[in-house]
């Protein structure tokens, strides 16, 4: 796993576990061998840490940890052979020195790095914290302060700013038309010479574990506290990091700090929440493995076609912009597509005031869209995607007209969240490049990107090549197959069902939303999910399609449409009142919406009660993870963490409890969900979705997990 030579009396290790190095057991014994070797010979004066391949190390091996291989020759021991060299160690760092790596970089005596590369700990980010001194040794080398800054969110610092606080000694600079290998070269050769300059000097200030921290007060330490609650509200690890960082500052030594440290560290990985968002980490990897699809069939997109510039067709535009595609958008109307690429351009130009985007990028991004109002300049696009109005009708007459003017090799794709594709389809003679590509708003900042195939249509070339698009746009791909809702919107239409009836029962909009928000640590309640997309579209859907035709067939929100106007945040009324806007989104209790709701309860018989927490848990969590079995079950989702993906990147579930479908294993128990939806179902039988699906009593008769009989 690594080579050792001497170049001009300079050891050098040479990390080889590629691509990206992991500090697996095989690396870490070459590592702490090569160090020994190196010690061991009198003609060496220094040691360098380098790396082949994409990256310097890249952190540790997460499976290890499970497996037990993280605990035999610990990285814990490189670490310490390294605090006690005699000689000059020095990291070279390409690519990213990340978590374990960066934390060795941090116990060598230097660092320098390539311009390119990148450094950070971002063990938060998988409900860990750094365990191999990193939140010990980097406050004594930059303060606590930005030491807490880093590590608890988990973000990676560029060189440059790396240098600037002090982490680089010296930053080597690589050209833009340097291949990776020649930067590797420039690199450990700079590398080199930087060792022998330094060769000879003290090492008395340069082994930050034997550094004085810099002392912060208690008020940093309690508002940068505060400031976690609310940027990673219900997360554990954020808070741990920080204790942790503290430590560094208050314990009476290194080792204290480390054993402090280490007990926070096992405080984490023995707790639900790092291991449901590992679970989320390893998830988000397996969407691009799709059964039956080879990924190199992939055709390449260059070229995309919009088609509508309201919100979700703007937002769809930026996304695709802005990594580097050209653009067509067309809007049947010259006021329209004005209206549209106004709104863009100004929240393009509010980034330029606030110092996030260049002037220059800026004009870039303008130049990369056409506007148009005629089919024909969409004839040598890639891919068109359509965001017009939600009615069947209106996206055949557009799929029509595009299978006539757009070249043979154009995918067609909807954003439609709940129409069949298939429906969509029969509009083309070219089913088998029709997909549906449903984007969540706003477009160009949600990560998640529903592709739906269907039987008939969308074949294997067509789902590589929307996979691979995903993945160029920054977005987490989930293949799925058509349904109405497809995975997301019909999962998620079971918790209003469920919302509609526990409100019309006796609980209010506000118990409801706090308690998906402040007990289940959602990032939204549903009445509010539903004020901000606006109840109006749930409603023309619903009317549209033939719902509506009795009294009892309104859910509440389909009443405050069309008798009182209220369709959400755009209008300032909705569930909730909002009296402050524009200058505040802050809804409050609107005393209208509960007398409205007490009436339509009297109205259609219903004896309202007091509803505790754990009820409003089981009935709009339970059926909703049964709903998930169920998509399972149709062969709708291809794995149950597919699912979880779904919810995490795209409906604000929490990652803390690794999507809907782990955490129903893991932390509630499938036999409780189980014998709850059974008895619900018992007392409603009309009420089709508590039926316990077949999947989940498989689970829960053969006591297996999910995961297991999956």
């Amino acid at each position: 796993m690594t080579s050792y030579e001497v170049v001009n009396n300079v050891a050098v290790i040479t990390c080889r576990n590629l691509p990206v190095n992991q500090l697996s057991y095989n690396l870490r014994v070459g590592l702490i061998d090569g160090l020994k070797q190196a010690l061991a010979d009198p003609s060496v004066i220094a040691v360098v840490i380098a790396a082949d391949g994409q990256t310097f190390i890249a952190g540790a091996d997460i499976k290890e940890f499970s497996t037990g291989m993280a605990f035999k020759r610990p990285l814990s021991e490189l670490m310490a052979a390294l605090d006690n060299s005699s000689k000059p160690t020095i990291a070279a760092i390409h690519g990213t020195a990340l978590g374990g790596g960066f934390e060795v970089a941090l116990a060598c005596h230097y660092r320098v790095g390539s311009s390119r590369c990148k450094v950070g700990l971002p063990e938060v980010l998988i409900g860990l914290l750094p365990g191999a001194g990193g939140t010990q040794r980097l406050p004594r080398l930059v303060g606590p302060m930005l030491a807490a800054e880093m590590i608890c969110s988990g973000k990676h610092v560029k060189a440059s700013v790396a240098a600037d606080r002090g982490i680089f000694d010296r930053v080597v600079n690589i050209l833009p038309n340097h291949r990776l290998s020649a930067e590797r070269l420039i690199l450990k050769t700079a590398a080199i010479r930087f060792a022998i300059d330094v060769a000879g000097k003290s090492l008395s200030d340069r082994v930050l574990s034997r550094r004085p921290v810099p002392v912060m007060d208690d008020f940093f330490y309690t508002q940068f506290g505060n400031m976690l609650n609310k940027s990673a509200r219900g997360f554990l690890a954020p808070q741990l990091c920080l204790q942790a960082v503290r430590a560094a500052q208050e314990s009476a030594s290194f080792a204290d700090g480390l054993k402090r440290e280490s007990e926070l560290f096992m405080k984490l990985a023995s707790g639900p929440q790092s291991r449901a968002q590992q679970h989320i980490f390893f998830a988000q990897r397996q969407i691009s493995k799709v059964p039956g699809i080879d990924g190199q069939l992939a055709l390449p997109i260059e070229r995309v076609g919009i088609i509508g510039c309201g919100t979700m067709g703007g937002g769809i535009v930026m996304c695709f912009v802005e990594r580097g595609f050209s653009v067509v958008v067309l809007e049947m109307e010259q006021r329209f597509l004005d209206k549209g690429l106004g709104v863009v351009r100004s929240n393009w130009q509010r980034q330029v005031k606030k110092g996030k985007l260049s002037p220059a990028k800026f004009e870039a991004y303008m130049a990369r869209i056409t506007p148009t109002t005629r089919y024909s300049d969409l004839s040598e696009v890639d891919i068109v995607i359509e965001a017009v109005f939600e009615q069947l009708a209106v996206k055949q007459k557009v799929f029509a007209a595009l299978d006539d003017v757009c070249k043979p090799s154009c995918i067609l794709a909807s954003n439609t969240s709940f129409i069949p594709i298939a429906k969509i389809a029969q509009a083309t003679r070219r089913p088998q490049q029709v997909i549906g590509c449903h984007f969540f708003a706003p477009a160009n900042k949600m990560q998640l990107l529903e592709n739906v195939r269907f039987e008939g249509g969308a074949d294997e070339r067509t789902c590589a090549t929307v996979q691979a698009m995903a993945k160029r746009i920054g977005k987490k791909g989930v293949l799925v197959r058509s349904c109405p809702g497809f995975v997301g919107n019909r999962m998620y239409a079971v918790q209003g069902m469920a919302a509609d009836e526990l409100i019309l029962e006796g609980a209010t909009v506000q118990e409801i939303d706090d308690v998906m928000y402040r007990d289940v640590g959602s990032a939204m309640g549903i009445f509010a999910v539903s004020d901000l997309s606006g109840l109006d579209i749930g409603y023309k859907s619903r009317k549209d399609n033939g719902v509506l035709r009795s009294a009892r067939d309104y859910t509440v929100g389909d009443v405050l449409v069309e008798k009182y106007g209220r369709v959400g945040l755009k209008s300032g009324r909705g569930y909730y009142d909002y009296p402050k806007l524009p200058q505040s989104r802050k809804g409050v209790a609107s005393p209208m919406v509960n007398e409205l709701i007490e009436r339509l309860s009297q109205q259609r018989g219903i004896v309202r009660r007091a509803i505790a927490k754990q009820e409003i848990v089981e009935r709009i969590y339970y059926p909703f993870i049964n709903e998930g079995f169920k998509v399972l079950e149709e062969g709708v989702a291809i794995r149950p963490s597919d699912i979880d993906v779904v919810f995490v990147f795209g409906y604000g579930f929490p990652a803390h409890k690794g999507g809907p479908m782990h955490w129903a294993e893991t932390q509630i128990g499938l036999k409780k969900i189980y014998q709850t939806l059974s008895r619900l179902y018992a007392q409603s039988p009309q009420k089709a979705y508590l039926k316990p699906s077949e999947l989940l009593k498989q689970c829960v008769d053969a006591n297996v997990s999910l995961t297991k009989l999956w």
